[in-house]
């Protein structure tokens, strides 16, 4: 084992050790532990956004598939960035707004609140999407930390996602929300720096841009090619099946709970969007180099990897001193446990907050709650682990699984209830009870990244066509139309209604026509306190 790799990677996880410590004097509610008592500064928020959002899919996923795609997996950044950018715009502020109103602590809070829904159906059926896919979320967090720690430490994949798990469970159990998002900003920058410095180091390694692209064409023409050598009505699915991930953001709990915590919903739209953005396209264009320049590391002989998905550990080893290396593998595992952490907190809060408390209407005090969600986490990490050391531990294809199954069970209920007044009830439960027994039956079927065309039904018949578009795509639109033809087919209550035309209808105000949440006029809201009291926030 390298001594100066470890060294490095020890001083990190005392880092983050010290937040834990730091956050736990600041959880002692239900409230701060799931949502840091809605009291996050918008940097540590949006910060804390996007390294939920990325995971080892960007520090592994990612530059696996660019490294074995070429320039055409760019597309999957075009992808994610337009969805960071749709998450502020279309779900962020109102979001939050509405969150506030109902008390939300959850996502299923929120839209059992908002459709007015006394059976409780959209609460469990909420939590089950939660734990289902998160739990398989959290497995492709700790199958990308075995990879991580296994290239850097030549240990066991298995004994290394040990080590991820037993790492990351212990602080969030520990510090709850406020850990989360601190450790969480730490993580972003050096996610940040690790993507900034390996690709310089590659292309200098490589002996230039110029050098790589000859490498590359040489052993395959297509690698660098926009569209990987498709063209015509081929290209453009080729595209929208890498850049399909921008609907799902609309539907990740682990990220809009973010939005629910800020102080002021309007910095969500500026300064947030601005920080999440330059941050977002900084990362993916490391990412994407790393796993680009990898290639033509490997073919030119400079760097041997059995895995793909491991170029950039690989490349750290090669590229740099071993102690630097070893804050380049912390900072590999910042990405990993920056998501799983999230993920893991979220699925807490399903169980302990959305069955236990609200369906099953146990009545604790709110240091019981905080210990229940303790233990949820601790044993929703033991199944995770489990699923990591048994699954396929391909970390593109489980992201892919399990982003799906979100972005259909809640992106297309929460994206139409927070700008239709007309969504109802009876369509948030038909449509997040298809999404979840759609997305089950299909990954069972396909598991993960493409629509096949012996798929049952009508899925077969749009795999023949959109063969390399993920299933979840197509399918985010099916059910987003179900909710919206069931919608006209009920009625919502009136008071839903207006409650909806109260919290976004327009004002006059000084040079033009703004909704409340976008009122700055000093002479409405001197500060941040009255304009939510004003509001009807708290």
């Amino acid at each position: 084992m390298n001594t100066g790799v470890l060294l490095g990677f020890l001083v990190y996880l005392g880092i983050l050790a010290y937040i834990g410590w730091w956050a736990n004097k600041y959880t002692k509610t239900e409230d701060q532990y799931f949502v840091g008592g809605r009291k996050v500064h918008i940097l540590a928020a949006s910060l804390s956004d996007k390294a939920s959002d990325f995971s080892g899919w960007l520090m592994l996923g990612y530059p696996g598939a660019a490294f074995k795609a070429g320039l055409g997996a760019f597309w999957a950044a075009i992808g994610c960035l337009f969805g960071t950018l749709a998450d502020y715009v279309l779900i962020g502020p109102r979001l939050r707004i509405y969150a506030g109103k109902f008390r939300a602590i959850t996502v299923p809070d929120y839209i059992e609140a908002r459709l007015k829904d006394d059976t409780k159906l959209i609460r469990v059926i909420g939590a089950l999407i939660i734990l289902v896919f998160m739990t398989a979320y959290v497995a492709a967090q700790f199958a990308a930390g075995g990879k991580a720690l296994a290239e850097a430490f030549g240990i066991n994949v298995n004994t290394a996602i040990l080590i991820t798990v037993i790492i990351l469970t212990a602080y969030v159990i520990t510090g709850g929300f406020f850990a989360v998002v601190w450790t969480d900003v730490v993580q972003a920058l050096f996610m940040l720096l690790t993507l900034i410095i390996v690709p310089f180091l590659a292309l200098s390694k490589v002996g230039g841009l110029e050098k790589a692209t000859e490498i590359m064409s040489q052993v395959d023409p297509n690698h660098i090619h926009p569209f990987g050598g498709a063209a015509g009505v081929a290209a453009l699915i080729f595209a929208i099946g890498y850049a399909s991930w921008i609907v799902g953001y609309l539907g990740q709990p682990h990220i809009v709970t973010r939005y629910m915590s800020v102080e002021d919903p309007r910095k969500l739209r500026r300064p947030g969007i601005f920080i999440s953005g330059i941050w977002t396209i900084i990362v993916l264009w490391g990412a994407f180099f790393a796993g680009f320049l990898g290639f033509a590391m490997v073919k030119g002989g400079i760097l041997q990897v059995s895995d793909p998905e491991r170029i950039i550990p690989a490349m750290a080893l090669e590229l740099m001193p071993s102690w630097i290396a070893g804050f380049i593998i912390a900072g590999i595992i910042s990405a990993i446990m920056s998501t799983a952490d999230s993920q893991l907190l979220v699925a807490s809060s399903a169980v302990s907050r959305d069955l236990y408390h609200k369906v099953l209407g146990k009545e604790l005090g709110k240091k019981q709650m905080v210990n229940i969600g303790r233990i949820v986490v601790l044993a929703i990490a033991i199944l995770a682990m489990y699923w990591a050391m048994r699954g396929s531990k391909i970390v593109y294809q489980m992201v892919a699984t399990a982003w799906g199954g979100l972005a259909v069970g809640f992106g297309p209920i929460l994206t139409l209830s927070l700008w239709w007044k007309r969504v109802t009830k009876e369509a948030g439960i038909v449509g997040m009870a298809y999404g979840l027994l759609s997305e089950v039956l299909l990954e069972a079927k396909i598991y993960g990244w493409a629509f096949h065309s012996d798929a049952p039904g009508i899925f077969g018949t749009i795999g023949g066509w959109f063969q390399d578009v993920p299933v979840f795509f197509v399918n985010f639109f099916i059910t987003l139309l179900i909710i919206i033809i069931v919608s006209l087919l009920t009625k919502p209550p009136e008071d839903v209604v207006e409650t909806h035309e109260k919290l976004f209808k327009k004002v006059p105000i000084e040079g033009g026509k703004k909704s409340i949440m976008e009122t700055r006029a000093k002479s409405q809201v001197e500060n941040v306190a009255e304009f939510v009291k004003a509001a009807g926030l708290v």
